[in-house]
């Protein structure tokens, strides 16, 4: 039996869509492209994710390759991306049915000092029940152990667990421990009804819980 929703953020509850971000600090899309190039592609970004990088140590290194005239604009990017996220249509909708049900709701995701920016003025955050993110715990997805960490700290079953990922290697990862889950692709009908098939039926592989058309 279902008893707790475990959530990934970046295109599950909000967007993750960096050059988005980077032309709007930037205005245009020239400039956009170098920003994006220097802040979110280079392996420091998934470091930071990683807590392996300061977030002040992450745009030094992004400064360094950017042209001076864009330093300022590079700041402001670092700073403001994540009031940029947009909501994922249906998310909130889904987050408040499961509360409704009775579920347990957590997050945990790959995501860096920046996290609480991201969620806390969201109308559904108050909701969740716990959090565990990569930059804090020094662990990434789909490395198990994050996925054992949040089960620990939560007193959680995996197999009590239906967790919501848009990459299916972090959603393997989850099934490594015994979690079932989907591959999220944007929408949350499909989502809820495979919830549904799995608190009628004995888990399955995983291909039979991804969400597409």
């Amino acid at each position: 039996m279902i008893k707790n929703i475990v959530f990934d953020m970046g295109n599950v509850l909000v967007g993750w869509t960096p050059m988005e971000f980077a032309l709007r600090a930037a205005g245009n899309e020239e400039d956009a492209k170098v920003l994006h190039a220097a802040l979110f592609e280079p392996r420091e970004w998934g470091m930071a994710d990683a807590g392996l990088l300061s977030r002040e140590e992450l745009l030094r290194l992004a400064l360094e390759r950017t042209p001076g005239r864009l330093h300022e604009t590079m700041r402001r990017l670092e700073a403001d991306w994540p009031l940029w996220m947009r909501p994922i249509e249906g998310a909130e909708g889904f987050v408040r049915r499961c509360k409704a049900a009775g579920m347990k709701l957590y997050l945990l995701s790959n995501a860096g000092d920046q996290f609480p920016a991201v969620l806390e003025n969201r109308p559904f955050y108050p909701l969740f029940d716990g959090f565990v993110v990569s930059a804090h715990e020094k662990l990434a997805k789909p490395d198990p152990r994050i996925y054992r960490r949040l089960c620990e700290r939560f007193d959680l079953k995996p197999e009590e667990c239906f967790f919501i990922d848009d990459i299916e290697a972090n959603i393997l990862g989850a099934a490594s421990i015994g979690m079932q889950g989907i591959v999220f692709d944007g929408d949350y009908t499909k989502a809820r009804k495979a919830l549904e098939e799995m608190e009628r039926s004995p888990p399955a592989s995983i291909n039979q819980h991804t969400a597409k058309g």
